[in-house]
């Protein structure tokens, strides 16, 4: 039986984006994910109890992610195939569930990224209210998208951080 919310709950995201800095360098920051918050803006915070990024397929990483409205994200993901210096793709847990891949590929002048994010909101309060806010969840989620591509190329072209 498909509920009325399902249709509303699920979300579907694919970002492309470029950075200027060598493709060995992108990944580095990719995979330390406990740097994230660092940089990106709206993650409260980044943990992983495995050694990231040795050995890094099968391992878990947390998230805690703040919203415009002042809700909180608790999201997980473990890593389920990786290929070094080119893709992770990755099982997403928690408030939001569903799966996740990143690729990067070099390029004359820099790093090009895309990424892919198929998700459900698991929250009970935000599956109810989804068919109401799924365009703003969405805008929120681009929100915290370019904030994060704006911290990440700060953080390796001039190494600044938040």
């Amino acid at each position: 039986m498909i509920l009325l919310t399902d249709r509303w709950s699920n979300y579907h995201f694919e970002e492309s984006w470029f950075i200027e800095a060598p493709l060995k360098k992108v990944w580095n920051g990719m995979v330390q994910v406990e740097d994230w918050p660092l940089w990106w803006e709206c993650l409260i915070s980044s943990s992983s109890p495995d050694a990231l990024p040795a050995g890094i397929q099968g391992k878990t990483y947390n998230t805690r992610w703040r919203g415009a409205l002042s809700y909180r994200l608790d999201v997980g993901a473990v890593i389920r195939e990786i290929s070094p210096e080119a893709l992770i793709r990755a099982d997403i847990y928690g408030d939001i569930q569903g799966e996740c891949l990143c690729r990067i590929e070099e390029e004359m002048q820099g790093t090009r990224g895309f990424l892919y994010l198929n998700v459900r909101t698991a929250k009970p309060w935000m599956t109810l209210l989804s068919p109401l806010l799924k365009g703003y969840f969405s805008e929120n989620h681009k929100r915290i998208m370019v904030k994060g591509k704006q911290g990440f190329v700060r953080h390796l072209t001039e190494g600044k951080k938040l």
